[in-house]
């Protein structure tokens, strides 16, 4: 209560001196009682230490920005004093809760820092007292020896009995042993200091009664390089190379032993160590040019020369080895960035630059294994020789020979390719075809394994890196020209013959690689009639195989033998080139038509590489690397010394201003270190692959790679499909082709040709394009009227010797169709929709006139004809009336017309019909723009070959317009009547016309028995029935 009352005391005299209120008025106790109540039952928070430290890091920016920096180092200096010091809370440590207590109230009652004046107080430094720590009493009893006796607790007298002198026994304690031994405490965090061999080292003190010039003798390395040999112990019984001396001295008088060194173990086994890691400098193994090769005069003296060459010999190799790797890294670096050089098959390929980089890694790791042995080399806490670091290095050495198998098999025997194309391939199938080898051998060669997948995987990512950008965005961005395909910038991204020569396989022009060319066109299709359920697309996959001028063959050496390890693509991206290609064909076209923002939307995907290595990482798993630790990212201090240096030359002091361009060039630092990030990401992930769960490569291909690239395929070709049909209205313009180059449409088609039917029959003129043109705009009005700006005519000039049939063959149908679209219906195309049009109008001209025919034209009244007396003695001369000669001319009529209706119906069922509902059901059926083109080619190159105009059938299109011409003539007797139809013409029109029947429906006949042509049967049926009364006996086709 006491305390209290002292409180209650003090607290009255705090109110009145703030308020003045005097005691007994109602609101000087109204504060009093407010006031005890907050001290005796609210409790504060406690304070926040990141907020004080806050706080007080801002007022030190805000000095240095003032420019008062001397405030600020004594303020930072005095605070790290005060929070240093153990003196609250009975701890024996800093920055307590108390500590930053303070500084907040302090902080809290400073006002305006930066507008007043501070002085420092002068430091007096105390003078250490000084403590005398010398062991006097170690140093009086030094020499003098202190018996000790343990006496029992009993009190017996057989305890006072002396001891025998077996049993007797002294020991000599020091002094300070025994005042060690008394103390009961140890200071705790003396003891939890542990004595680590990789932070410090503790040096063997040296003998006192030891000179310095015999203690350098025993620790300083004998300078071998200079000639000095390692001086012999005379007391070693077991030197094998002096007796081997002796007894080569004693056995032939004319050996001599001179400017021989003598090295020991450790010094052989550290040049070892440094040759594997890449030194060029060594006096053991002499460098001659990328080769390594054992100098002849150093002996060891526990070895024999054989047995020390073997080793040597077998190190200097696999030296060797890593020299010519380093080389190739070297020539990587300095190969890719010459700008001197403006053909980028000169410049090294990024392919190359990665499996130099993946080499890089690999010696990296290599290069640490060598400084932990040599560590525990330079221990010499074990015992360490040739053959044992042979044996602990023999899993390296066996991955250093691989790898350099790999460089000779990728990139030496590539040395005569003269594009990087070739080499990019030929390196990258050759890679893979090592995974391949090594993975079928089992858990054999698990560990080759496990450093050829991340090798492998790494030194794909340039050239999947150029598939992601070009099947992602529609870029074919390649540096080094190493992709297997090239742009051609001489077609446009708005040609018709863009889907087809806008990129380009560059082969080189050799005598010796046809077969290599005919392979790869075969892979190709091989691939594409894989990929499209059977069905051969090679005409329209879009690659042309164009060749370049080759260099001469690199001094001389034949290539034959390396010819048939090339690759024209990367072995294991072949499964899906094809879906690759057209990927990127169709994003790029999307891109054209400016719709590439709803293909690939706002959100960034993930790369295509960063995908595979996730889907590897699911598939097989990773390996616990609670072992690995992640090496910080360096501290890179992007600030220049420049300008700091400048600023203080003019006199400029500005804080705020170097704080400003700290800034700067700390986001510089951070974009120059964000692509190491992600590099040495993906170098991680790959380290920790679980290989043993490997499955067979193409396995694994399919399941992280493959999906990848197909759905890309699927997602970009889908919509450029859908872009086609809908926006660009793709089926109506197939459906115009088959309407009127088909004539699908017939009464347009029939409005437009039978006025020109009609004019070639009375003789008029009507071989003029404005006529022409005409005619067809007239017929188009009545049911096409939007298609009468898309349709003309052009007339073309005709052979002299022309025939009747062949009179119609000038008119060219002509139908503009925009891009896209002509991507699909080329002028190619159209060419052959024209060959079709004009062998379907021919067939229409003889059907129209025949159907045209009147009675009453071939019964004209003799007594209106004028006739000459020629032609009056033919009619005394007939031997037939004129009766039969009409009754021939009716049966001959009604043969030809039966012939041509069933060739009409032929084509016009069996082949247009038909094939245009096969059409449609592909065409819905297709899922990218090449099997549009593939169908529609098919489909028109089906129709032309049914159509009777294909080469193999030339014979038989022979036959049909013998007989097509054969109607025309029959037509024009007709008009003129029968009194000028003589029954010798009438015979021999019917024995042409049965010839060409006869051969018709033999030949077709026997075509139908092999199965060649079975669309035929239908017309073969027509034709052998209409010949029934002339080959009697013939066997009926059933």
């Amino acid at each position: 209560m006491a305390r209290w009352l002292n409180i209650e005391n003090d607290m009255k005299t705090l109110v009145f001196q703030i308020t003045g209120f005097q005691e007994g008025e109602e609101n000087f106790a109204l504060c009093v009682q407010f006031a005890m109540s907050n001290i005796k039952y609210h409790r504060f928070l406690s304070v926040d230490s990141h907020r004080v430290t806050k706080s007080l890091n801002g007022i030190l920016e805000k000095f240095e920005i003032h420019s008062q920096l001397d405030k600020k180092d004594c303020l930072q200096r005095l605070c790290d004093q005060f929070l240093s010091t153990p003196c609250f809370e009975g701890r024996d440590t800093g920055k307590t809760d108390t500590h930053y207590s303070l500084l907040m109230l302090l902080l809290n009652v400073g006002e305006n820092p930066t507008h007043s004046t501070y002085a420092g107080k002068p430091q007096i430094l105390k003078a250490p007292e000084v403590v005398d720590d010398f062991d006097w009493g170690a140093y009086l009893m030094e020499g003098i020896e202190t018996y000790s006796t343990i006496y029992a607790d009993s009190d017996s007298e057989s305890d006072f009995e002396p001891l025998s002198d077996e049993e007797e026994t002294v020991v000599p304690v020091k002094s300070k042993e025994i005042e060690i031994s008394e103390k009961q405490e140890v200071d705790p965090s003396i003891s939890t200091i542990t004595s680590d061999a990789s932070t410090f080292y503790v040096e063997e003190e040296p003998d006192p009664r030891e000179s310095g010039a015999a203690w350098l003798t025993r620790n300083v390395t004998v300078q071998y390089w200079c000639g000095q040999n390692q001086p012999e112990d005379p007391d070693n019984t077991d030197n094998l190379k002096r007796d081997w001396q002796k007894y080569r001295e004693a056995t032939d008088p004319i050996y001599s032993n001179q400017d021989s060194i003598t090295m020991t173990e450790i010094q052989l086994l550290r040049e070892v160590l440094w040759i594997l890691a890449g030194v060029t400098d060594s006096f053991v193994f002499i460098l001659h040019g990328d080769e390594f090769i054992v100098r002849e005069n150093v002996f060891v003296q526990h070895l024999t020369d054989n047995s020390l060459e073997s080793y040597l010999s077998c190190f200097a190799r696999y030296g060797s080895y890593v020299q010519r790797l380093l080389r190739f890294e070297e020539e990587s670096i300095c190969g890719s960035h010459d700008l001197s050089v403006t053909d980028n098959n000169k410049l090294t390929c990024q392919t190359y630059q990665a499996f130099a980089n993946a080499i890089s890694n690999f010696i990296k790791s290599l290069r640490r294994e060598l400084t932990q042995l040599e560590k525990k080399i330079i221990k010499q806490e074990q015992t360490m020789t040739l053959a044992m670091l042979h044996g602990d290095l023999s899993p390296w050495l066996k991955k250093i020979e691989v790898i350099y198998s790999l460089y000779v098999r990728g990139i030496l025997e590539a040395d005569w390719m003269v594009n990087n194309c070739q080499r990019a391939s030929h390196l990258l199938s050759g890679l893979f075809e090592a995974v391949v080898e090594y993975d079928t051998l089992g858990q054999n060669a698990s560990d080759v394994v496990e450093l050829l997948i991340p090798l492998w995987i790494q030194t794909t990512k340039p050239y999947i890196e150029v598939i992601d950008e070009w099947i992602t965005n529609g870029n074919l961005v390649d540096p080094r020209s190493e992709f297997i395909l090239k742009r051609n910038e001489n077609v446009k991204s708005l040609d018709e013959s863009f889907w087809e020569t806008a990129f380009t396989i560059h082969v080189p022009e050799d005598s010796t690689l046809p077969s290599e060319i005919h392979e790869s066109q075969h892979t190709v299709t091989e691939n594409s009639k894989r990929s499209r359920g059977g069905k051969s697309v090679d005409k329209s996959t879009g690659i042309v195989i164009v060749t370049e001028n080759s260099k001469p063959n690199r001094g001389g050496k034949s290539v034959d033998k390396s010819i048939g390890s090339s690759h024209w693509a990367p072995e294991f991206l072949e499964p899906v080139i094809l879906e690759v290609v057209l990927a990127g064909k169709s994003m790029e076209m999307i891109q054209d038509l400016g719709k590439l923002a709803d293909v690939c939307g706002v959100k960034r995907e993930k790369s295509l590489y960063t995908l595979f290595l996730e889907s590897l990482q699911d598939l097989l798993g990773t390996r616990p690397h609670d072992d690995f630790v992640e090496d910080p990212p360096p501290d890179l201090s992007m600030y220049p010394e420049q300008i700091d240096r400048q600023m203080r030359v003019k006199g400029i002091h500005d804080p705020l201003l170097k704080i400003n361009y700290m800034n700067i060039f700390h986001a510089c630092n951070v974009r120059l270190h964000g692509p190491i990030e992600e590099e040495d990401k993906d170098s991680q992930m790959l380290s920790v692959l679980e290989t043993e769960r490997l499955q067979p490569i193409n396995l694994v291909l399919k399941q992280c790679l493959y999906p990848h690239i197909t759905q890309k395929y699927s997602r970009v070709c889908t919509q450029l499909v859908q872009i086609l049909k809908e926006e660009y209205n793709l089926m109506g313009y197939l459906a115009a082709m088959r309407h009127f180059f088909l004539m699908e449409a017939g009464d347009t088609m029939f409005d437009f040709y039978s006025p020109i039917f009609d004019k070639i029959r009375l003789n008029t003129h009507w071989r003029d394009i404005s006529t022409v043109n005409l005619i067809l705009q007239e017929a188009l009005q009545a049911h096409f009227p939007e298609e009468s700006r898309r349709l003309y005519v052009s007339i073309e000039d005709l052979p002299k010797d022309r025939r009747p049939i062949n009179i119609t063959d000038c008119i060219k149908l002509h139908y503009k169709v925009p891009w896209p679209v002509d991507v699909v219906i080329s002028s190619k195309c159209q060419a052959i929709y024209n060959q079709i049009f004009t062998f379907l109008l021919q067939v229409k001209r003889a059907k129209y006139c025949l159907d045209e025919l009147r009675f009453c034209d071939l019964e004209k009244d003799p007594a209106l004809h004028s006739h000459s007396g020629t032609e009056f003695s033919l009619h005394l001369d007939e031997d037939m009336p004129r009766e039969g000669r009409i009754h021939r001319m009716h049966i001959l009529r009604m043969r030809l017309t039966y012939f041509v209706n069933s060739l009409h119906n032929y084509i016009m069922t069996r082949i247009l019909h038909s094939t245009g509902i096969e059409f449609k059901q592909d065409l819905e059926k297709a899922k990218d723009l090449d099997q549009i083109i593939a169908v529609h080619n098919k489909y028109v190159n089906t129709i032309h070959e049914r159509c009777l105009l294909h080469k193999m059938v030339k014979l038989l299109k022979q036959a049909v317009m013998n007989v097509l011409n054969l109607i025309l003539n029959f037509q024009a007797l007709w008009d003129e009547g029968i009194q000028e139809i003589s029954l010798k013409t009438i015979e021999g029109m019917e024995i042409e016309f049965s010839r060409c029947i006869l051969f018709l429906s033999t030949f077709l006949n026997n075509v139908i028995k092999r199965g060649s042509f079975p669309h035929l049967e239908s017309l073969a049926f027509a034709l052998v029935t209409s010949t029934e009364h002339l080959t009697k006996g013939r066997a009926h086709v059933t």
